[in-house]
């Protein structure tokens, strides 16, 4: 149970540098992410890890600078491989917009690394932040 507690911390600690070249290390190949309160269509599920790695790492170019803290990690009681994170985040946009927001993430494993993520936040800050640039996805 520990060790998936410790993945959980480094897989957060990936994602705020924007290390997309460390993922293997802690993300499953068939990794599924999803936001469902993320705005602008980009709350859909994205399932693979070279297309959600893709996809979080273009938007990570969007960050000047990023990072968790009051993070609190536990694992479920009847569940090794299900873990739960509550989060908040301190970030700069590349345009200079402040950011900051709470996050609820459920995290799975299987065959030690993460196979789901899902993050709930509040979508206001991020419409604050980005404004126009998060124009809907045209497919």
């Amino acid at each position: 149970m520990s060790e998936n507690l410790e993945k959980s911390k480094r897989w957060l600690d990936i994602l705020a540098r924007g290390a997309g070249e460390e993922w293997a290390e802690v993300a499953h190949p068939d990794l599924s992410m999803q936001a469902p309160f993320m705005p602008a269509g980009r709350h859909g599920r994205t399932t693979g890890i070279i297309p959600n790695r893709d996809r979080v790492t273009a938007f990570w170019k969007s960050w000047d600078s990023f990072r968790f803290h009051s993070v609190d990690i536990h694992a479920a009681a009847d569940d090794n491989n299900l873990v739960f994170v509550t989060a908040s985040s301190e970030a700069r946009t590349a345009w200079g917009s402040p950011y900051e927001n709470k996050y609820v993430i459920i995290l799975r494993f299987a065959d030690g690394k993460v196979i789901e993520h899902l993050e709930f936040l509040n979508p206001l800050p991020v419409i604050e932040a980005f404004g126009d640039r998060l124009a809907p996805k045209s497919e």
